[in-house]
């Protein structure tokens, strides 16, 4: 099933999907990896928005409620119930999504789908309600851990479970037997894949929707947009965010000034940190990219507004041919820095937002984003205009075809619509 969004009036149509309880059990084990328990998280909240409307209370008997766990060793369990009255709109759904830390543990996945059931669905499930779980594992778990809660779930026969086995970072094969108990020995209810990066392509993120939600009920509210974010942008966890601006002639001088206007924009709208060390806020890098050897630092990365608006005005646009690789490379090697030099802090999620069209040379762009993975690096792409290169800003999304933003011209990214999305995204 497709959802095409609609628009009536001024706001777009919703999708209403029943008394429906979702819970998301995730692993967050060290094999896992930074940047596929961030993936595991785009998955989660990238599903969610495509099932419409979720309620508004959390007592109601109607209306799509959420929870999700993530699991490491024992112990270190932690939940988003399905009944936390502080989860009322999508937008507090992302923000306390994205507040999970990846745990980087052992896996102790019995016990933990012993604890989602416990936890989040014993005691809050709704009489009308129908419950699915999605567990996403590489299919392994400590041997310390009880096999025999691996069909933990099943034992309630109103709850339906999916199982997603997914290759972890060191490649190793998951373990089909496991997910075929986790998901009760049903078959059709197991999905293997070889990378984290399948989780949020679109074609999975489709299916995802049209089993959690056959038979959805559109409506289309007479209600005003809202323009205003209506959360604190970054504030509970710490994100540095290096923006790599091609620099090509084929971006044009006016565009380069919208460009960085964003970036302006970009820092004067987010929490930034307070201090180099802040464990909490955004610290923000930029580099303009050209050919191989021509690439420009705007400023490293930084919590001083002073330095990025200096650093902003000063910048000269390259008007050149331009080639991404070589700049992914540099960005990593001296913008990120590696071992006792390294300059993004500890357990910061670190982002590269890339600002191209795709029309770039691709000389060593594949082996530039594996780099991007081992670095445990979330990437998004804003392009702009009606010639692209989708496969480039594919590789360069890492797969996630949500992690692009698009535009007719590159004004309308300054609008609030626009802006706002990417904001609640990279946050």
């Amino acid at each position: 099933m497709t959802y095409i969004r609609e628009t009536c009036g001024c706001c777009d149509c919703v999708k209403q999907c029943g008394a429906l309880d979702i819970v998301f059990v995730i692993d967050s084990s060290e094999s896992v990896g930074l940047s596929n328990f961030t993936l595991e998280k785009n998955f989660v909240i990238n599903t969610i928005s495509r099932l419409g409307s979720m309620a508004s209370d959390p007592k109601s008997p109607t209306g799509t409620r959420v929870g999700v766990v993530q699991f490491s060793h024992e112990g270190t369990f932690e939940a988003i119930g399905l009944d936390d009255a502080s989860i009322n709109s999508m937008s507090s759904f992302k923000t306390a999504v994205k507040k999970l830390q990846w745990i980087a543990g052992g896996t102790f996945t019995p016990s933990a789908l012993k604890f989602a059931y416990d936890s989040l669905i014993r005691n809050s499930k709704r009489a009308r309600a129908k419950v699915s779980v999605v567990v996403v594992t590489d299919g392994r778990f400590d041997p310390r851990d009880d096999d025999s809660q691996l069909r933990y779930l099943c034992n309630d026969p109103n709850v339906v479970v999916n199982a997603i086995g997914i290759g972890d970072m060191f490649d190793k094969k998951h373990d089909s037997e496991t997910l075929l108990s986790i998901a009760c020995n049903n078959k059709n209810r197991t999905t293997e894949m070889k990378q984290y990066t399948d989780l949020v392509a679109d074609n999975f993120i489709e299916k995802m929707e049209t089993v959690l939600c056959p038979d959805p009920i559109i409506k289309c509210p007479a209600l005003p947009c809202e323009t205003d974010l209506d959360v604190a942008p970054c504030v509970g966890r710490p994100v540095d965010l290096v923006f790599l601006l091609d620099g090509s002639e084929r971006l044009g001088m006016e565009n380069f000034d919208h460009a960085l206007k964003f970036v302006q924009m970009v820092a004067n709208t987010l929490t930034i940190a307070k201090t180099r060390s802040d464990q909490k806020g955004v610290r923000l890098a930029l580099i303009e990219f050209g050919k191989e050897s021509e690439n420009q630092v705007a400023f490293p990365l930084t919590h001083d507004q002073k330095g990025i608006a200096s650093g902003l005005s000063s910048l000269r646009y390259l008007d050149v041919s331009s080639a991404v690789g070589p700049a992914v490379f540099k960005t990593i090697n001296e913008i990120m820095g590696k071992g006792a030099t390294r300059k993004t802090r500890r357990g910061a999620e670190v982002s590269f937002v890339f600002i191209t069209d795709g029309f770039t040379n691709i000389t060593n762009l594949d082996e530039a984003a594996s780099a991007m993975r081992r670095e445990q690096i979330v990437s998004t792409v804003i392009a702009t205009g009606s010639d692209m290169d989708e496969d480039v800003l594919i590789k360069l999304a890492m797969g996630d075809r949500n992690a692009i933003f698009k535009g007719p011209k590159f004004s309308d990214l300054l609008q609030p619509s626009l802006f706002n999305q990417f904001i609640r995204w990279v946050c």
